[in-house]
């Protein structure tokens, strides 16, 4: 139920780094850092080696990259 109302996110491609500066995963054709908004309401709050984690609402959720 809680993945029907999220905004609709197509992830393209992503880049981690050691240096947070350094890293981006590729949402809907934009490239979004940490802390930054990935959709209306979403905001990318990590970048791990293989999956990032998104802040929406009072949720975090993680996606597998």
């Amino acid at each position: 139920e809680v993945r029907s109302q999220l905004p609709p996110m197509t992830v393209g491609g992503w880049i981690y780094s050691d240096s947070a500066s350094s890293r981006f995963v590729m949402i809907n054709g934009q490239i979004v850092r940490e802390g930054e908004p990935a959709a209306t309401g979403v905001v990318l709050e990590r970048i791990g080696p293989k999956s990032a984690v998104l802040r929406w609402r009072e949720w975090r959720i993680e996606v597998p990259l």
